[in-house]
């Protein structure tokens, strides 16, 4: 069953531009919704890869140039103790990074994590296990995406810990480790990483529902403004074709009806420049025709 069509150049006109008003307000208010949501996201994951980026070149630092110039000066004899632990340990120099950073920024959690750790504290959760998986099972050395995590969403980032020759030292046999990593961990057995396969992971997880939940009401604000000033504007061409167009359309159309039956003597009162006044000229030169015609009949 069609629904019937209006009559009225009002409605004809209006429901299209009403419709076509909101529409637009609705599309335009969700994209910028979803746009907001999408920036945070986006906002926040830079972040994390710029604090990685930072602690993965920390991490290099320490192999590739601390703990030689110090192995240097440790074969000089200028100490008597065989290995730095806080200049030479990579590991150990990125959990005192980490450290001091979750007491800058409580809400990331920073960690670092392997499996048969120096430290037990290092062991990885279930979860940790996981990704430290998926990247040896898949060769990737890095990893990212929103997951649970202590209950909450979280975004994670994992880079891959790999560990090469000079790592051994410390996580091989423990006949070979410095005295003062095991005068510090009293290790019990060797433990003989792999050079070259995925031992473990940095990782840091971020607050995900604080953040998309601050995003998504200043998308909604947003977005209710955008679809609001559409809706606005749409009205205010309505307004103005009700006043400008229609109104002045209606009232010649029953001028129109009394100079059919005879009413010619009251005067076409629209005055404007625009085509509706124009079109009113018209019709009063015809009703002033009409009326000297039935003036001369009588």
């Amino acid at each position: 069953m069609k629904l019937p069509l209006p009559k009225s150049i009002r409605w004809k006109v209006g429901i299209p531009i009403l419709v076509i008003g909101i529409a637009l307000g609705v599309a335009v208010g969700f994209y910028s919704y979803q746009n907001t949501v999408d920036l945070a996201k986006d906002t926040t994951k830079e972040k994390i890869k710029t604090s990685m980026t930072f602690t993965k070149a920390s991490r290099e630092y320490v192999r590739s140039t601390l703990r030689p110039k110090i192995d240097e000066l440790l074969a000089s004899g200028c100490s008597k103790e065989d290995f730095i632990l806080e200049a030479q340990s990579s590991s150990f120099f990125t959990a005192s990074i980490f450290k001091k950073v979750s007491e800058e920024m409580p809400n990331f959690a920073l960690r670092q994590v392997a499996f048969n750790p120096l430290n037990p504290k290092d062991e990885p959760n279930e979860l940790e296990t996981k990704i430290i998986i998926f990247m040896r099972n898949t060769g990737n050395k890095e990893y990212s995406d929103i997951t649970n995590y202590r209950g909450e969403r979280y975004f994670v980032y994992a880079s891959a810990v790999v560990p090469d020759g000079s790592c051994l030292r410390c996580h091989g046999q423990v006949q070979n480790m410095p005295k003062v990593i095991q005068t510090l961990y009293k290790p019990q057995r060797d433990f003989n990483w792999e050079v070259g396969k995925v031992q473990g992971a940095v990782m840091v997880f971020v607050p995900f529902e604080s953040t998309i939940l601050k995003a998504q009401l200043t998308g909604l604000y947003r977005g209710i403004f955008i679809f609001a000033l559409f809706l606005a504007l749409t009205l205010f061409i309505l307004f103005s074709l009700e006043r400008l167009v229609f109104k002045p359309v209606e009232k010649l159309e029953r001028r129109a009806e009394e100079i059919a039956k005879g009413n010619v003597d009251e005067p076409i009162d629209i005055k404007s420049d625009d085509e509706i006044g124009k079109l009113a000229e018209a019709f009063e030169r015809m009703r002033i025709s009409i009326k000297k015609v039935m003036d001369l009949l009588k």
